[in-house]
Parts: structure tokens; sequence; C-alpha cells
């Protein structure tokens, strides 16, 4: 506004050229225009104190030029803005341009000096720009942080004498203790004059004890031993419960002993194990000032101790902890946000590798990975999802790129209107491709068969300067920035602690459109009801459309049900007609003159109902080829019919029968089955009820080559009594939810009596939905996580095919080792994302 008042009054005369004042007033316009494109084009994380000084001294410089803040004593330096961006009009622009017009006429040296200001603050602001990438932190900022390197303490003798004093004397304590050590744990959080650590009698049971160590003593140890601390030493401490900051001098050489007096605790923590990260990241809220200051203490931690004993476990999600606080008001469901790591005494040596030069990984730092994954978790607020592979390079490959693919959706995520998002991405992305840390080598050397040569193992003394410039590395790209974020940006201070709060149930207003309703997938992150299987289900196949219409997948999923016919004034579809929408084509084989479809046995009707609840995008054909179920013996030419029907003129993706016939009574039901492939070239999946009769064998058509048997389970997966024989130990069949729900139940109740019933029809069309919404799935998954494998997912559409998928759905019980109890919510829980499950898919078909 004042540039803006300076340049109308040249432009109108007020001001001229011959004035000694309009040179001056001339270049502080100029200088306030560049500076505010400047200002305005960064983020407030990304000014540097020296920049953020000359602001504040300009705008204390042109408050005198219009007129005092109503808040003087406030130092912030953005508030103030408003009082200059607010355009103004009429008389205010009059008086703001004579006041101005007075400043630079009237205080020439004052005006000389807001130039100079202008001008100082222009160059800085500038200077960079020809050299610095725009979206790098300003170098001068990153060369003002700086930490000490924790891992050559510690490797000279730190953490033995750590875990000497923990060693625990059972002696000492009135119960007995059956722990080698007594648990300790280091605070990874940034502290004054040292480390943090803390030791409890158990994990279960015992106060906390807290230490201070200090690692830079210079003084002269005294000549008695005594004086230092010994195994076991801690005993005495924790049977004191001293409550109170002791602190600790190391000595190289010799250990540790206590050294001043004590000081009052930094925290009182509760006596227990918790919570973990990985419990923390599903149960909290996380707002980004959390994650930025959560993932800057990780991963100058991780730099600090990344040569040192404490790498001797991986640095997981599960492996850090946070500490619940014990007041006499505690915060309310809140948690201090202050991490801790077990010190792993006497554990063996299960830590990631620095580098591997030799094997097919696509990521040859896997500690370094470790990291970046750790990173990843808290940006999404999630915990990380792992493959499931035997081999080590086929699991880390795998982890790699569910990694990659999850990066896309953190740079994707927008954090509530958090401007400097992409530097904490940046820093994220970069420790998940290898070749940032490696530097580039010489071609393999050729042998005489064309095989590059591996390349030489490295001497120790590679190792360690490999080691250090990885370090140096990390330090540069990735705690440099996420440090400059929290201590620039949010104001963060070492000692300080922020508290987090657990979230809060979501309220989210109903919506008709199926695109904009959230995706429910969380529900399965806790813990699954076996007796809503068939809402948990619905919920996947609601997912799975959302997804499809994100997308603009119209391609259809489509079942035939051959039954005995449906009725479309059953009371639910009076309550919900966009139920019926579903059916898109009917033929009756009982009454063929009929123009309308009918089922008076009600057996059709509940197929129908199951399969729209299970796969609620599905598309129905409905062919009536009984009155009831006693018909169905002498009905095999109607089956015949609806079989080619269905599979041909209907082009249905899936055909089930909820019923079964002898083999000798198949009566050309076999021959149809057959036909239909033929003419698809097997493009179809038939499904078929295994039988009711623990008795007989698997009724037909479910024993032919071309049909998957359905066998019924509980809700909890345990097998019905009421199955057909079970095959033989070489071999296995699947099963799926048999027993209705009470909300089925219901509504079958009064109409048709005794028809919604367990059993393994109840099963067929369970499996027949979710077979559908698999389909569906795999139609919208290469664009979802953008990999070309149409042809793979194409597999899934043949019977082989999606055997092979629902036997991957369903995880194996040592109690029925025989069946496979088909529960996609269990699937969905364990593989929580796009890119997971397409690798499940795609090697799901690898041998079909």
């Amino acid at each position: 506004e004042i540039a803006k008042a300076i340049c109308a009054a040249a432009g109108e005369q007020r001001i001229t050229p011959a004035e000694a004042c309009y040179s001056v007033a001339h270049d502080v316009a100029v200088g306030l225009q560049l500076i505010n494109e400047y200002l305005a084009s960064l983020p407030p994380y990304w000014i540097e104190p020296d920049v953020e000084e000359l602001c504040h001294s300009l705008l204390l410089d042109l408050l005198d030029i219009t007129k005092p803040p109503k808040r003087r004593s406030n130092p912030a330096l953005f508030p103030r803005l408003p009082l200059f961006s607010s355009p103004s009009g009429g008389s205010e622009a009059q008086n703001l341009e004579a006041r101005v017009l007075n400043f630079f006429r009237a205080k020439s040296t004052k005006a000389q000096k807001l130039k100079s200001t202008c001008d100082e603050l222009r160059v800085k602001l500038t200077k960079d720009d020809a050299e610095n990438d725009p979206q790098q932190i300003p170098e001068s900022a990153l060369k003002q942080l700086s930490d000490a390197d924790m891992s050559g303490c510690f490797n000279s003798g730190v953490f033995n004498a750590l875990e000497l004093a923990s060693t625990c004397n059972p002696q000492s304590h009135e119960n007995t203790v059956e722990l080698p050590w007594h648990p300790a744990r280091l605070c990874l959080d940034e502290t004054k004059g040292g480390i943090r650590v803390l030791v409890s009698l158990t994990l279960e049971t015992g106060d906390w004890q807290e230490f201070c160590v200090g690692t830079n003593q210079t003084e002269t140890p005294d000549n008695d031993d005594a004086s230092f601390l010994e195994q076991g030493s801690f005993c005495n401490f924790l049977n004191k419960e001293i409550t109170a900051c002791l602190f600790l001098s190391f000595i190289e050489g010799r250990g540790f002993r206590v050294l001043g007096e004590p000081e009052q605790l930094h925290q009182m923590l509760e006596a227990g194990r918790g919570e973990s990260l990985a419990t923390v990241l599903s149960k909290y809220d996380l707002k980004p000032k959390d994650k930025v200051l959560l993932a800057s203490t990780v991963a100058r931690a991780y730099w600090q101790y990344y040569d040192s004993e404490m790498m001797r476990t991986r640095w997981t999600s599960d492996a850090i902890w946070f500490m619940p606080e014990k007041r006499i008001k505690p915060r309310r469901d809140q948690l201090p946000l202050c991490a801790y790591l077990s010190f792993p005494f006497g554990a063996p040596d299960t830590s990631s590798r620095d580098i591997f030069l030799k094997d097919h990984l696509t990521h040859r730092c896997p500690r370094i990975f470790d990291v970046g994954v750790l990173l990843l978790e808290i940006g999404l607020g999630e915990k990380f999802q792992t493959g499931d592979k035997p081999d080590f390079v086929a699991q880390h490959n795998l982890n790699h790129k569910i990694a990659t693919d999850s990066l896309e959706e953190l740079e994707k995520a927008a954090w509530d209107g958090f401007l400097n998002k992409k530097v904490f991405d940046q820093a994220v992305k970069f420790c998940l491709y290898s070749k940032n840390f490696i530097k580039a080598t010489k071609k393999p050397q050729t042998g005489r068969r064309g095989i590059g040569e591996r390349p030489e193992p490295m001497t120790a003394e590679e190792q360690k300067r490999g080691v250090l410039e990885r370090r140096k590395i990390f330090y540069r790209n990735v705690v440099q920035p996420l440090a400059w974020l929290a201590r620039e940006g949010f104001k963060a201070q070492p000692g300080q602690i922020n508290y987090i709060s657990k979230k809060r149930p979501d309220t989210q207003p109903e919506s008709t459109d199926p695109a904009q309703q959230p995706d429910e997938e969380c529900l399965f992150h806790s813990a699954i009801v076996p007796k809503m299987w068939l809402e948990d289900i619905k919920k996947i196949g609601e997912s799975v459309e959302r997804k499809r219409r994100a997308k603009s997948i119209t391609t259809p999923v489509r079942v035939a049900i051959v039954d005995t016919g449906l009725n479309m004034d059953l009371p639910i579809f009076t309550k919900k007609p966009g139920l019926k929408r579903a059916v898109i084509d009917h033929v009756d084989y009982v009454d063929p003159g009929t123009s309308t479809i009918t089922d008076a046995f009600g057996h059709g009707t509940l197929m129908a109902r199951i399969v729209m609840e299970s796969a609620p995008g599905a598309e129905i054909l409905v062919a009536r080829v009984a009155r009831d179920t006693k018909q169905l013996k002498t009905s095999q030419e109607n089956i015949c019919k609806a079989i080619l029907w269905a599979g041909k003129p209907g082009r249905a993706d899936i055909i089930f029968t909820s019923f079964g016939v002898s083999r000798k009574d198949q009566g050309g039901i076999g021959e149809a089955i057959e036909a239909v492939e033929r003419e698809r070239r097997e493009d179809i999946i038939f499904l078929a009820s295994a039988g009711n009769s623990d008795t007989d064998d698997e009724s037909f058509p479910a024993c032919h080559a071309s049909v998957i048997a359905v066998y019924a389970t509980d809700k909890h997966g345990a097998p019905l009594s009421s199955n057909a024989a079970s095959p033989g130990q070489s071999s296995w069949v699947l099963g799926t939810y048999g027993e209705p729900p009470d909300s089925l139940r219901a509504e079958f109740a009064s109409l048709y009596t005794g028809i919604c019933e367990a059993g393994s029809s109840i099963a067929t069309a369970a499996m027949a939905g979710i077979s559908a919404t698999m389909l569906a799935y795999a139609t919208a998954l290469p664009s979802l996580v953008e990999i070309p494998c149409n042809h793979v997912l194409k597999r899934l559409r043949t019977t082989k095919g999606m055997e092979a998928l629902l036997c991957r759905l369903a995880p194996q019980s040592k109690a029925h080792p025989w069946l496979r109890a088909v529960k996609p919510p269990v699937f969905w829980k364990n593989k929580p994302g796009d890119s997971m499950r397409l690798c499940a898919f795609i090697d799901t078909q690898a041998e079909v």
C-alpha cells in the first residue's frame, strides 16, 4: 500500500523528479514491491533469522510513516502484515499518501535509513536466486545447525558401561527379578548437557529412574576405583526409588560415576512399557507440527547413533516408545511426544546392513531404507505394512516397492495448509533411493561368459569410509532440512515437550454420492467382529466401487443366479428401491409365458439379497429353473438352458448354483458348462454348493473340474457340521461364511419361514459376491497403482484364476488344514493398501 501510494503520487505529479526526496521515495517504492513479491512466494519456515530481523526493522519504520498499531508490544512479524495488505480507498488512501509524502519531504535522514533497510533486505532475498534450487532450504540456514555425533562416544565405552551398570544382581531385590539386565531406554529427543537414560526394575513394574549421562568430561578421575559404577550398580538406585534425576560422568576406560547433586525429574513417568510408535500412529492425532518434530527427532538420533551399538536392533515403529506421564491432574488422553529406544543389552545383532553391493537389491542401503520407512510412517500417520516373501532379496525389494508407492500417497496428501510440506517429502524420498548414498563406481568387468563380475569385498577401512560418507549425506539431505523445519518453523527447543491427543471418532455426514464417501478400509485396522461378516464384506465392496468411480471405470461385473427366481416385492426393495436396479435381466424357465420374475419358495431371493449386500456394484442376472428345491432334481433341462443363457447372451462373469444333484442325475449340466467355457474361451467363473449332507460326497456340479466347490463355515471360519464329506488329507477345499446374520434372518422370517438358515447355499452366494468384488477391484488396480498388469489380472476371470485368489484370501487353519476359509476382511486388514493387494493378486496368478 505504501509503494502504491508513492507510485500514485508520482503518476499524478504530486511528487516530481525535481524534489530532493523523489529519488529516495521511488527507490523505496520499487524495493517494497520486490520485497513483497519475494516474501509472498516463500513459506515462513524458509525465512532466515537475519532476514526476519530486517523485516521487523522495516515494519517498525513503516509503522512510523502511517499510524501506530493498536498493540505495540506484539513482537510477531506476520500478524502486523494485515496493516499494510488491506486495500484502502477514498479518503483513507489520500490520508496514507499525504502521510507518506510528508515523511519523505520532512524526514530525509529517516527516509535514507528506510531506503538502506529496503536495499539490504532486497539483496538478502535475491542473492541466492541464481544458484539455489527454490525447493531447497537456504544454505546459510543449514550452516547454523550442528549436532553431536554420539556413535564415537558410545563405541568408546558408554554403551558397555551402561550395560554393566544395568546388569541385575538378584540378591539386591526383595522380589526375584528374573532378568539378566534391567530394562533401559535411551531418550531420542535433544537434551542439554548430555543424554537421558531411563532404567526400571522390570518392564511391567517399578518406576523409571532417570539418569543424565555426560559424555564429554575432561576431569581427571580419582584413584579410588570404588567411586565408579560396577556391575549391578543400578539395582540400589532402583530399590530406593529416588524420584530424582542423577547425573553420571563417563571417563573412557573407567566407566561411570555419580556426579554433583541430583535434580528434579524432567518427567514423572508411569510404570510399564508405554505406547509404541505403531500404536501412537493408529490411536493418536498427529498434527503437521507433531509430525515434523517427531521426524526431526528420529532422523537426528538415527544419524547420531548410526554406527553405534544402538543399531544392534532395527529401528522400527514397534521399537520406538512413548511414555505416559504420572500427574496429580493428568492431561486427559494426552501423551508426551518424547521418543525412547530400548537398549539392546545382550541382544543378538539383528541390525540392517549398512550396504549391500551384491545380490539383486533395488535399495542397497538397508539401514538408510529403514529410517526412510520410519519417516514415511510418521508422514502418513500409519504403520508401514511389509510384504510377505520367504527370500530376503524378494522381501526387501517388495518392501521397497510398497514404500515408493506409499511415497506417492504422502506427496499427494495435504497437511492442513502446511506450506513447506515438500521439504518433508523430499527428505523421505531421499532415503528411499540408495543411489543418493552410493558414489558412482566403474562398470563391472565382463568375464568370459559375458557376466559382470561382482565387486570385491570391501576392506575394513573402505567400509568405515563408506559409513562416514553415507552419514554425511544423510545429515546434509535429511537431518538438516527436518531440523530447520522443526527449529525455525515451529521454534522447537531442546528439552521442550509437546503433547498429542487421542483421535476422536469420525462423524462424517452421509453422502449420496459413493465417490464422495470416506474410505472405510480403516475399520479393518482394528478388531473384526465375526458376526458382522456380511456388513464387513459390503464395506469392502463399497470401497471398491468408490475407487472405480474415482477412476471413471465403468466395466460391469455380472453375476448370474440359477435358482428359484426372485421376489421383486420383498419389503426391503420397497424400503431401498435402488437395490432392484442391480437386476438387469431375468428369465423364467418354469413359467415361460410370464413377463415378470417371481419366487414362491424364497431361496433364489435369498441368494440375490446376499449378492446385493456382498457385491454392491455387481449387475445381477436371474434365471428361474424350479419352483422349489425339491423340483431341482427334475429340472436339469431348465438348468442347462439357464447356464447357456447366462454364459452366452447374458455374458455373465460368474454363474453360481446353490444346490446340487447326484452325478448320475446331471442330465447334461456338465456339457452346458463346457459349452459356455468353449464359447467364452474359459473367460468365466462357475461356483456351486458342495452340499449339506456330511454322509455324501460333493454334489454336482460342484465336483465338476471347471467349477469351484463351496463349503460352509461359521462366522469364525470353522466348518459347519452340515457340510459334505471332507476330501482326503492330500487336498483342500474352499469355504466361506454360511451362517446368516440376524439382520438377514429378520428380512425372511415372516415371508419365507425356514429359508434363511445356515448352510452351503448362503456360503455359495457369499462367495459369488466376494468373487464379483475382487473382479471389480482388479479392473481398478492398474489405474490405482499405475502398473501395467491387465494381462495378468485377466486370469482372474477364469475359474482357475479366481480359485487361486480366493485361496489367498483364506488364512490357513491348523485345526482344519483341509479347509481354506475365505475371509476378505482379514486380507484387507493385513494388506492395507492398493499396492500390497495388487502384489498379492499378481502373485496368485503366477502359476495359473
